[in-house]
């Protein structure tokens, strides 16, 4: 017998992120039927441990959906609510969220797409082949890198009743219209395969009416659904049905197929309620309409960042009609509250509290559903059974509502009474004709929406300023002709004057190509690069912004005319290990450094390591071998001999605290005659590379070089608060005080704990109070809002000590990462041979930012010819083929990129397998790197970063400043007062005020009495360094006896 019946099929299960953990397919059972809800989706069928649970509670009833096995004793899951009648069963029909995060079309996609079975087995079936490209186990909600077209494909390949709906399509983020990383069309997105998609959700921040402004979107049914995370969010949005309740009936009716199944509308949210909207920042109390977002470029006016572009904004930027216009065929919809708010509101008190609870599970039992008593109940009937209730429903369902819109993740509110009419109903003198009108008004009455923000607050009518330089950076810039040296103290916009003296360089009519811009790494390099390009948006040439080393390859391929065998710093090891068989594990590694730094330094090595270095170089000689440092040299001599004449008029250096004497003599060079057009920049305090040979007084060195030097100092700190400035300035006494600029106070905490574990839980506990819901306290007593995952860091001594981390956090549920090793298949030489297996099978080259193979034979050389046969089978095969060819060295074949290569190619079954998972892993590392985490991370890796809150762990004698891993195992003797006599002291400090210095706002700093490591239990006294801190900037606490004594953290006056 046909039948209307409600159904909401987009909801999770306690195994997804931010869900109910007393979810249980009874308890959503029960609230569906509390609810009015006929059909549901058991959400999350990819999740092995709930599929089970789904298999052991439910079974199927035949007709492609699933029901309870024993309906008994279902008040028992909602034993707050009290005389409902449940009666009826309810079915679920198998649904999963999936979410599909990959590059196409040059962007990175991110879109969630629901999906549906219509039987068990099917889902099973469904879930290998998933398992086979991503984790299913650790989110309810799996995070795959599979393009949404072959996801599609992969459904209906498993049955042909089994289909896929695109996800809230508006939402921001993870969408297939979404503003940050969706389409602009259904085909863009499924390609060949677009018609098979036959309905979307339209998301808690849109309704029906505005997909109606996109012609495209006619021929589609639009379905709502909760996307609940617990049973009391269930059916605040939902579909209606007409037909058989089973799966093929809901299947037709989404397809407009069959007479005797039909697809009714919807339920919805009013859609100003969604946490998208409109535009904003929620960090700085800004909402926009679409029309002001447009009219500010789409950054924010208080801050200058990017705004989250809303779902309104969003729609109007793809709609080809000025009004709406309801297709023909298409049902309507009615928007509705959900009664708990409703009570909130009349009875003045939370949603969750015991009084608007006991109201609700009264109105309920009496009119038998929540959805029920919305749509149908008579007023007069719900005024009897709650004051003022039958008032706010009528008014809700005319569309008399005031409307608070949501923006950047923030719910918006609708009312139906404003707090003085509220008032005047409870005391009984409201007059009428003064309520909404049926179109609604906006929150505040004659104030615009876009002046509304959390907690009240209105947003500011600045535009953004344009960057300026104070009087020292412009000094800074005009400065020469001759050679200048500025030193930049942190926080004092160095990279900004960096790129300011560029500027003025291009403004005054200086060729690009005379211009050059050298740093230390290749990440700062590219920085550099992407800050001269916006130097020149127009496009042209730019000036060359690269390392040392990319100069000198790029030198010597120019002068021999061909790519020098490189080796890589694990290769020149093993070479030099090969040489010297003697030298094995602790000595190897301390032989090796000293000779690498001797060579750097440009300096003899100790007597007995000359003949093991010597032995090296002769074996490079007799292989064709070259290091990173013989670049250098080889470039220098060329320069310094007059074969090669620089083309820079300007030679800009950034880090110069980082180059090593070679390095130093190399820029020298590159510079014109007596250092006219040098420019270099830099803080000595923050020199950090002495076990690389960094040139222990760069100042020294270049004076020496060009007597009348000009030295120049950044002095104003924009970055931290003066608490913050404060703190760090009595670790280098004798250095120029910075002036602090950034408003504010800061937070300063040191925590000393009883061990390790005790560390950690606080560490874990801080972050989230920092980016958490119980962060707001905090951010009051500070002036700070609440900060993002991204704002937070936590910086290490070294590697070992950051993984103990992540898992605290993982547990927590915070999302973290801890920077890894740079993939295998970016290695250059891997990146050769991968390039030719898919020219050898036809397949796109793997990774999103590879480079493309002619530009990888430019940097890195070509790969010989090679027979496919030998191609063909495998990695081992082209090891013995090649051999020493080049670009390949010997060394190349024992290395840790090519070994996990033949790992990876054995595992996934030949090339096809390996360039496929090469794809996936490229993608999801793609979206590691782009997705917001706390960053977890050591000292060395920080620099040059600034976070809102930074966490220094474990400060103790011994890790910072650091005496070595052999004296932490045990395996050093003890020497001097501290036991740690080989360490450089004067380069710790400097890593020390690195991470000091890398805060805003927030820092806390803690210590451990005992912690395990190396497989010994240490207990190291306090860091020396910390005697160094005002101890009136600190807000002191420590762990006794599992409480917590705290110290009244000062003012400075």
């Amino acid at each position: 017998m046909d039948r209307q019946f409600r159904a909401d099929l987009h909801v999770h299960s306690r195994h997804s992120r931010a869900t109910s953990k007393s979810l249980t397919p009874r308890q959503l059972a029960a609230w569906a039927q509390v609810k009015g809800l006929t059909l549901l989706g058991t959400g999350d069928f990819t999740h092995p441990g709930w599929l089970a649970e789904l298999e052991e509670i439910l079974e199927e009833d035949g007709s492609g959906l699933l029901r309870l096995r024993d309906q008994a004793c279902l008040e028992s899951e909602i034993p707050w609510i009290s005389g409902f009648r449940y009666g009826g069963q309810t079915r679920f029909m198998l649904q999963a969220e999936i979410s599909s995060i990959y590059k196409k079309g040059g962007k990175v996609r991110k879109v969630h797409n629901l999906v549906y079975m219509p039987g068990l087995e099917q889902a099973k079936r469904l879930n290998r082949r998933l398992a086979e490209i991503g984790n299913l186990v650790s989110d309810g909600r799996p995070i795959l890198g599979l393009d949404s077209r072959h996801l599609l494909e992969m459904v209906l390949e498993t049955d042909p009743q089994a289909f896929l709906v695109p996800a809230h399509i508006w939402t921001p983020w993870f969408s297939l219209f979404g503003s940050k990383s969706g389409f602009d069309s259904l085909e863009e997105c499924f390609g060949d395969l677009a018609g098979e998609i036959f309905a979307l959700e339209t998301g808690l921040s849109s309704d029906p009416e505005m997909n109606w402004h996109i012609s495209a979107l006619d021929r589609l049914r639009m379905i709502s659904n909760s996307d609940a995370h617990s049973g009391e969010k269930l059916g605040r949005e939902a579909n209606l049905f007409s037909g058989e309740l089973e799966y093929a009936s809901v299947y037709r009716a989404l397809k407009g197929e069959g007479l005797g199944s039909r697809f009714l509308g919807t339920l919805e949210f009013f859609p100003e309620e969604g946490k998208y909207h409109l535009d904003g920042h929620r960090n700085c109390n800004v909402v926009l309409e679409p029309s002001e977002t447009r009219a500010r470029g789409g950054l924010c006016p208080v801050c200058g960042k990017p705004l989250t572009v809303g779902v309104l904004s969003r729609v109007m930027e793809l709609a080809d009609r000025p009004q709406a216009q309801r297709p023909a065929r298409q049902p309507g919809f009615t928007s509705l509250i959900p009664l708990a708010e409703i009570l909130s509101e009349i009875l003045g008190s939370g949603t969750s509290t015991k009084k608007v609870r006991t109201a609700y599970a009264a109105c309920v039992a009496s009119f038998g559903s929540e959805l029920g008593l919305l749509q149908d109940a008579p007023v007069e009937e719900l005024e009897r059974c709650q004051p003022l209730l039958g008032q706010a429903v009528e008014r809700m369902r005319r569309g008399a509502v005031i409307r608070q819109p949501g923006y950047d993740g923030e719910f918006g509110v609708i009312r139906v009474f404003s707090p003085r009419e509220l008032s005047q109903l409870r005391k009984g003198t409201f007059l009428a004709g003064l309520e909404p009108s049926e179109q609604g008004e906006r929150a505040g009455g004659e104030a615009p929406v876009e002046n509304f923000g959390p907690n009240g607050a209105s947003r500011t009518q600045d535009t953004p300023k344009p960057m300026e330089f104070n009087p020292s950076q412009k000094k800074a810039l005009q400065a020469g002709p001759g050679p200048v040296l500025v030193l930049a103290g942190p926080g004092t916009g160095k990279t900004q004057t960096l790129m300011g003296r560029v500027r003025r360089l291009l403004d005054a009519g200086e060729q690009p190509g005379s211009i050059l811009a050298v740093t230390f790494t290749r990440r700062a390099a590219g920085e550099l690069r992407e800050r001269l390009a916006a130097l020149k948006p127009e496009g042209g040439e730019l000036p060359r912004a690269d390392t040392l080393h990319a100069l000198a390859f790029d030198r010597w391929r120019e002068a021999w005319g061909e790519s020098p065998v490189l080796m890589d710093e694990e290769s020149a090891l093993r070479l030099f290990a090969e040489v010297n068989p003697e030298l094995s594990g602790g000595r190897l590694r301390r032989a090796w450094q000293t000779v690498s730094v001797a060579r750097e330094r440009m300096e003899q090595p100790p007597a007995e390591l000359a003949e093991a270095l010597a032995l090296y170089g002769k074996q490079k000689e007799s292989w064709n071998l070259v290091d990173y440092t013989d670049l250098i040299f080889f470039m220098v001599e060329q320069i310094e001999a007059a074969i090669y004449a620089p083309p820079y008029a300007h030679v800009l250096v950034d880090e110069v605290q980082d180059l090593t004497p070679l390095q130093l003599r190399l820029v020298t060079a590159l510079a014109p005659e007596a250092g006219r057009g040098f420019f270099a920049i830099g803080d000595p305090n923050q020199s950090i590379y002495a076990f690389r040979g960094a040139a222990p007084d760069a100042r020294a060195a270049l004076k020496a070089k060009w007597p009348k030097l000009a030295v120049l100092a950044l002095e104003e700190n924009y970055r931290s608060c003066a608490e913050l400035v404060q703190l760090a300035a009595p670790l280098f006494p004798d250095a120029p005080k910075l002036t602090p600029r950034a408003p504010g106070l800061a937070e300063i905490r040191l925590f000393a704990a009883p061990t390790a574990a005790s560390e950690l839980s606080w560490i874990g506990e801080r972050v989230r109070a920092l980016i958490g819901p119980s962060s707001h306290s905090l951010a009051d007593a500070s002036e700070c809002g609440e900060l993002s995952p991204g704002q937070v860091a936590v910086l290490v001594r070294f590697r070992q000590l950051a993984e103990p981390v992540r898992r605290v956090l993982d547990r927590l549920g915070i999302p973290a990462s801890v920077p890894e090793t740079e993939a295998f298949w970016r290695e250059p030489r891997v990146a050769l041979i991968l390039a030719e297996a898919c020219r050898f099978l036809g397949m796109a080259s793997p990774g999103p930012n590879q480079l493309l193979p002619e530009e990888q034979d430019e940097q890195t050389g070509k790969i010989p010819e090679l027979p496919e046969k030998i191609l063909f089978q495998g990695p081992l095969a082209l090891s013995a083929y090649l051999q020493e060819s080049g670009p390949f060295d010997r060394f190349f074949w024992k290395s840790k990129a090519f070994r996990e290569l033949s790992k990876q190619w054995e595992r996934n079954g030949g090339w096809i397998g390996l360039v496929n998972w090469v794809h996936l892993q490229s993608d999801l590392e793609m979206v590691r790197g782009r997705a917001e985490s706390v960053q977890i991370m050591t000292l060395h890796a920080a620099k040059g970063l600034e976070f809102e809150a930074v966490f220094l762990p474990c400060l103790e004698d011994g890790i910072l400043p650091f005496a070595g891993s052999d004296f932490l195992a045990g395996k050093a003797t003890q020497g001097g007062q501290s036991g740690t006599s080989g360490m450089d002291e004067a380069e710790e400090r400097r890593l020390f005020y690195v991470g000091l210095t890398r805060a805003r706002r927030m820092l806390h700093l803690s210590h451990s009495s005992r912690r395990d490591l190396y497989g010994k239990e240490l207990r190291l006294p306090v860091s020396r360094f910390l005697a160094h801190l005002p101890d009136e900037l600190l807000c002191k606490s420590r762990l006794v006896a599992n409480t917590v004594s705290q110290a009244e953290q000062l003012s400075l006056l």
